[in-house]
């Protein structure tokens, strides 16, 4: 057996990789990574086991802009795929499966998992029927969310997974203190400008709240300059991180900013790694009322949620603050990450059983 794992992204922006890279070393199997570097040019290198692809396709902006770079990966992927003759592959997301459709299903029937972490172009007929058939004939597909089952047809193939991690840094104890400042963090890539300005705007006055943002700004999100722009100074950007950096960046965080607005099925059903850790180092989160993470956080009492051009931030924020337990608070995030760690487990499982 000799397995291709396949990403969009680079291997930083891939925690979920840990996954079936330790698979493959537990069932010791050969395998190698295809990645994307999408901030720099410099075509396809090899170092070890990973072939990335150098070349240049930010996240938003023009699609047109997209086509070359997205056709120079098609093609790399598709070379490698031959050249090297894997038997078996992991294919993360839909755009690349997408891409290489014909091939994947011509040579590799019931020998791919199919990995769903995102909303990408299903509003596209023609993609969205290639993905039904790419998860029917994988040998099991996988999503991040439930909420994506409202984009895509749901199948018996579907399990669902979580991209969790630092399970091995579980807190019990809550730095919330309604009494002093409260920090709210914004822990990943930073973006969704247009809804944090407004958060931005309503504490901006405040000295009860501080904003914190720890990572880099995608392109075309500017509340950096917004800041610098209106003189606002309880507002901090922290830049760049490693995942394993977050215990410690968590710790002068007391709530967790998720707000992503409602705008589009890609923010209304995913779940952003900011609800794992809102429930592994025990930080209320924030969310934006109208998503799958929204409903969550109510239906679990982890937090709140908001439409936060219309509702008053501060008053339901202070009536959160109010009632908010320490220990139920506590019970409440190790209750559902028991029941996530039983689901992660039976994927693990899954996983498992593809390379054996």
């Amino acid at each position: 057996m000799k397995v291709l794992i396949v990403d969009t992204v680079s291997y930083n922006r891939a925690p979920y990789l840990k996954y079936y890279i330790d698979a493959c070393k537990e069932k010791k199997v050969d395998y190698d990574l295809f990645l994307w570097n999408r901030n720099q040019t410099g075509g396809l290198i090899k170092n070890g086991n990973i072939y990335t692809m150098n070349s240049i396709c930010p996240f938003g902006g023009s699609k047109l802009k997209k086509i070359i770079p997205m056709l120079q990966y098609r093609n790399a992927l598709l070379r490698i795929i031959k050249e090297n003759q894997y038997t078996h592959l992991v294919l993360i997301n839909t755009l690349a499966p997408v891409m290489i459709s014909n091939y994947v299903l011509k040579h590799y029937n019931q020998k791919y998992i199919l990995d769903i972490r995102d909303y990408t172009y299903e509003k596209i007929k023609q993609y969205k029927n290639i993905e039904s058939k790419l998860i029917e004939h994988s040998y099991f597909t996988t999503i991040s969310s439930r909420g994506f089952l409202k984009f895509i047809t749901p199948n018996n193939k579907i399990i669902v997974n979580h991209n969790i991690s630092n399970l091995d840094k579980i807190e019990n104890t809550v730095t919330l203190n309604k009494n002093e400042k409260i920090v709210i963090g914004f822990v990943g890539s930073v973006r969704y400008s247009e809804v944090n300005k407004v958060l931005i705007e309503t504490v901006k006055d405040s000295s009860q709240y501080a904003l914190e943002y720890v990572g880099s700004e995608v392109q075309g999100c500017n509340l950096d300059e917004f800041c610098r722009e209106n003189n606002i100074k309880n507002v901090v950007f922290r830049g760049q991180f490693l995942n394993n950096q977050k215990p410690e960046i968590y710790k002068n965080i007391d709530m967790i900013n998720s707000l992503y607005g409602d705008f589009s099925l890609e923010v209304t059903t995913a779940i952003p790694n900011r609800y794992y850790d809102a429930l592994i180092f025990k930080k209320p989160i924030i969310t934006s009322k109208g998503t799958y993470l929204g409903e969550l956080v109510e239906k679990n009492s982890v937090g709140i949620s908001i439409d936060i051009e219309k509702e008053n931030f501060s008053s339901i924020l202070s009536d959160f603050l109010e009632k908010f337990d320490i220990d139920t608070f506590i019970k409440k995030c190790n209750s559902e990450l028991q029941l996530i760690i039983k689901e992660q487990k039976r994927f693990q499982q899954h996983i498992a059983s593809f390379l054996s």
